[in-house]
C-alpha cells in the first residue's frame, strides 16, 4: 500500500493544489493529513473544502483548535514581539473569515489517529503523543524525551507535523516521521514538502518530496487580504526569521521490516 503524508498547510490553496497534483502522480492509495489547515495564508476556506472534496483524513492541528473554537491564542511558541502580534493577527483573521461550516469541521478533527496496514501500526498526531496539539519534536528535541515519546505508543510508526520540518527517527524500535510542510517551509527553501509511505507486507519505506508551488501568487494574495506581510516573507524565504520588536513598541529511502 502505497500513502501519502501532507501536514501543516497552514491556509496555502497554491502549495496544496500543487502538492496533490504531485500526488496523483504517485499513484497512491491514500492521504492523510496531520493537521494545521489554516492559519498565515490567506484561503481557509478553500483549502478546507479542497480536503473535503479530495476526502482526505486529518487528525487536528493546534492552529485548527484555534479557528474551530475561536480561540485567543494558538499556543504557539511565538517570540516575544513582532511574532506574537504577526501570529495573533493571523489567528483572528483566520477565525473572522472561515465560514461556521468550515470551523464546525475543525473541531470535530480527531486529535489522533492509530491505523494498521499490512501488520504495520502507524500513530498520526499533529505534536506528539504526549502532547498531541503543541508538543515540537525535532531532531533537536531531548534525547530522554524522545525515548518517552517512543515508548509510549504501541505503534510501530509515528508521523507528526507541527514543526514544519522533515524529519525520520529510528529509536527504541520505533520510527518517528515528520513530512514538513505543504504551506509553510522552515528550510530555508521556499516550495512545499510531503511524505511517501509504501508497506508491503510488514516492511515499510519512505522518502521525502518537494514541490514548487506558485509562491508569488500566494503571497500576493497575503498583501490583497491585509494579513501582515511577515507571512509573505516567510514564504518567500521558505523559513522564519527574526521578525524584530514589536511595532507598538519603539524602546531519501530507508528500508524497514516490522
Amino acid at each position: 500500500m502505497k500513502i501519502a503524508f501532507i501536514s501543516d498547510v497552514h491556509s496555502n490553496l497554491e502549495a496544496l493544489e500543487s502538492v496533490l497534483e504531485d500526488i496523483k502522480k504517485e499513484n497512491v492509495d491514500k492521504i492523510f493529513c496531520l493537521g494545521d489547515l489554516v492559519g498565515y495564508g490567506p484561503n481557509p476556506n478553500e483549502v478546507i473544502e479542497t480536503i473535503k472534496n479530495e476526502n482526505i483524513i486529518s487528525v487536528m492541528g493546534n492552529y485548527d483548535d484555534a479557528v474551530g473554537f475561536k480561540k485567543t491564542s494558538c499556543g504557539c511558541s511565538y517570540n516575544p514581539g513582532r511574532e506574537t502580534e504577526v501570529g495573533d493577527e493571523s489567528l483572528s483573521w483566520t477565525i473572522k473569515v472561515t465560514s461556521k461550516d468550515n470551523k464546525e469541521f475543525l473541531k470535530n478533527l480527531p486529535k489522533k489517529l492509530s491505523l494498521e496496514i499490512e501488520g504495520v501500526k502507524i500513530l498520526l498526531v499533529h505534536g506528539s503523543p504526549l502532547n498531541h496539539l503543541l508538543e515540537y519534536v525535532k531532531s533537536s528535541t531531548d534525547p530522554e524525551r524522545l525515548k518517552l515519546i517512543a515508548e509510549s505508543v504501541e505503534e510501530d510508526i509515528i508521523v507528526n507535523g507541527h514543526t514544519h520540518l522533515v524529519m525520520a527517527k529510528h529509536l527504541y524500535g520505533k520510527t518517528i516521521l515528520n513530512p514538513g510542510s505543504v504551506g509553510r517551509t522552515k528550510d530555508g527553501k521556499p516550495g512545499a514538502t510531503y511524505l511517501i509511505l509504501e508497506i508491503d507486507k510488514g516492511v515499510f519505506s519512505y522518502r521525502f518530496k518537494f514541490v514548487e508551488y506558485d509562491v508569488k501568487k500566494t503571497v500576493e494574495k497575503i498583501v490583497k487580504v491585509g494579513l501582515p506581510i511577515e507571512l509573505a516573507t516567510v514564504l518567500a524565504l521558505g523559513t522564519t526569521f527574526n521578525m524584530g520588536p514589536s511595532k507598538n513598541n519603539k524602546n531519501d529511502l530507508c528500508i524497514f521490516k516490522v
